[in-house]
């Protein structure tokens, strides 16, 4: 039995301005039951695409029709620009007499909230809960749900896997975090600028095909080129023997074996025939030419410089002994026992506000932390250098241009490598002189991460590093990390993430316990480790 379309989109465009179009030719239908991540490069226009399904924009050509509710959740930073009431239950008795409803919703899915708090105090994963919560008030045949994985923990995107599931309805997710898409999709549509490319099955099964089709494109590109040199070598050769065949035949002539009329017509009739196979060999070299241009693959692959390591020897880097975290009166660890070496690669694991962040700040005695350790035994290695790095990506100097950035990172390499490194991270040409102000997240991220790796520091620890960067930036970055060869320390929910920046060691903060405990799992076996770190959150 056919399956009904809720929504369909018919050859949709939208236009920036009169000369530039975001993207163009998308087709797509979302049908009953329907579970649909929708990926693609931040700045191809997936939070404008849902717009347009949910009828909150309207398309500059093409058409789309809609038989249900549809139920459009924009990205929390949207959210709070547009909060007017100033507590939840005024902002909830504003929206509906029966804001009851919405309160049994949230208790239904594992929730409650204070409802007499500001609504502005509310943490991201507290306000895509509450509004959806309303969205499913409304009984939604369709779910358009933009990032509402960012800045949950993992207890937040376990209710959200759960509420998903249970969900009867189709939706639509744009998310960032590979491993919960895996868990609630079963198609993927890919966002270009020219259509949306549909593939059946999860993330995984998507990158796959990604990777499958890439492999096929390269061998394309590479047959193109032979085919380009087959007919550069043929054209060359056809040169030769005309020139060879007119000075063959003017040696004839000076010798007197032809008499100049003969020579005249065997003159031409070779020039003809030498005419007629220049054209036809410039038309094949033409054609090859364009062929070896529609196949060439973009790839971010390119050569990068390697540092020699700033110290052969393992030398300790951190160590800590029975030591306790507190912000003011408030224990967040107890009887922390942690040791770190150079080489070592940490991830660090726990619900939202159980120290993770202020462990690390309160070790580098980073300003403005009230986080403090207490008692035990704190030894930091002599000289320690250690970049702490944020989704803020702070260590990147907006003042100042990609190449004084870059420079100023290290100024014992010369010009030609700094450049080599930042076309590694995809910044070529002149594009290297614009201000960091300017950048993007997605680039302030790859400025970061090139900074670092030409860095001479002996601990990178990174906070939450891929929130809000789209997945092909994510993958730039995994990169860029396991070029690193210094001590790394990881502060992460993204489990794709860590499974694949060779996490040597894993711990688990119980914010009940107040424990700081390693786990018996590694990010690389992401099931045992999610279910392991769920586990003591619940608990």
């Amino acid at each position: 039995m056919q399956k009904k379309s809720i929504i369909l989109a018919e050859n949709v465009a939208y236009e920036l301005t009169s000369t530039k179009t975001l993207f163009q030719g998308v087709q797509v239908s979302i049908e009953e039951g329907d579970r649909i991540a929708l990926v693609g490069r931040n700045g191809v226009g997936k939070s404008t695409l849902l717009q347009i399904l949910a009828g909150k924009l309207v398309p500059t050509s093409g058409s789309i029709s809609r038989h249900g509710t549809v139920y459009y959740l924009p990205q929390i930073s949207t959210i709070r620009q547009e909060i007017k009431a100033d507590t939840v239950l005024n902002f909830l008795s504003s929206m509906t007499e029966e804001w009851w409803k919405i309160e049994e919703i949230l208790a239904a899915n594992n929730t409650m909230l204070d409802l007499s708090l500001p609504l502005a105090s509310l943490s991201g994963g507290e306000l895509t809960k509450l509004f959806l919560a309303i969205g499913l008030s409304q009984k939604p045949d369709v779910l358009l749900l933009d990032e509402p994985t960012n800045h949950m923990d993992l207890i937040a995107l376990e209710n959200l896997r759960h509420f998903l599931h249970e969900f009867e309805g189709a939706f639509v997710i744009v998310s960032h975090k590979p491993f919960f898409l895996d868990m609630v999709v079963n198609v993927t549509w890919e966002l270009t600028p020219d259509r949306v490319n549909v593939y059946g099955g999860n993330f995984s099964l998507y990158r796959e095909q990604k990777e499958i089709e890439r492999d096929v494109a390269m061998r394309s590109h590479s047959f193109a080129k032979k085919e380009l040199k087959r007919a550069t070598t043929s054209a060359l050769q056809e040169q030769q023997r005309a020139a060879q065949s007119h000075s063959n035949g003017h040696k004839k002539f000076l010798s007197g074996s032809v008499d100049k009329v003969k020579a005249g017509l065997l003159k031409t009739k070779a020039e003809a025939k030498a005419g007629t196979a220049k054209k036809k060999h410039e038309v094949a070299v033409a054609k090859a030419t364009e062929k070896v241009v529609k196949t060439k693959v973009k790839t971010t692959k390119t050569t990068s410089i390697q540092l020699e390591e700033r110290s052969q020897k393992r030398r300790n880097l951190i160590d800590i002994q029975g030591a306790y975290l507190q912000v003011g009166d408030r224990l967040l660890i107890e009887n922390i026992q942690l040791h770190l070496s150079a080489g070592d690669r940490v991830a660090i694991a726990g619900a939202n506000g159980s120290g993770k962040s202020s462990l690390a700040k309160a070790i580098l005695g980073m300003e403005n932390q009230t986080a403090i350790l207490e008692s035990g035994e704190v030894v930091l290695a002599k000289g320690l250098k250690a970049v702490y790095l944020d989704q803020t990506y702070q260590l990147v100097n907006r003042q100042q241009t990609i190449l004084q950035n870059i420079q100023a990172a290290n100024p014992n390499l010369s010009y030609q490598l700094l450049r080599q490194q930042l076309g590694h991270f995809l910044f070529k040409n002149d594009e290297v002189n614009k201000l960091a102000s300017v950048l993007s997240g997605g680039e302030l991220a790859r400025l970061a991460i090139a900074i670092i790796s030409i860095s001479e520091i002996d601990l990178l620890i990174l906070d939450e590093p891929t929130n809000n960067l789209d997945i092909e930036t994510v993958d730039q970055m995994v990169e860029g990390i396991n070029e690193y060869q210094g001590a790394l320390w990881v502060i992460s929910h993204d489990l794709d993430f860590l499974s694949r920046i060779d996490i040597t060691q894993a711990f688990k903060l119980s914010p009940r316990l107040h424990t700081l405990q390693m786990t018996a799992h590694l990010p690389e076996e992401s099931e045992q480790y999610y279910q392991e770190l769920l586990d003591i959150c619940q608990n």
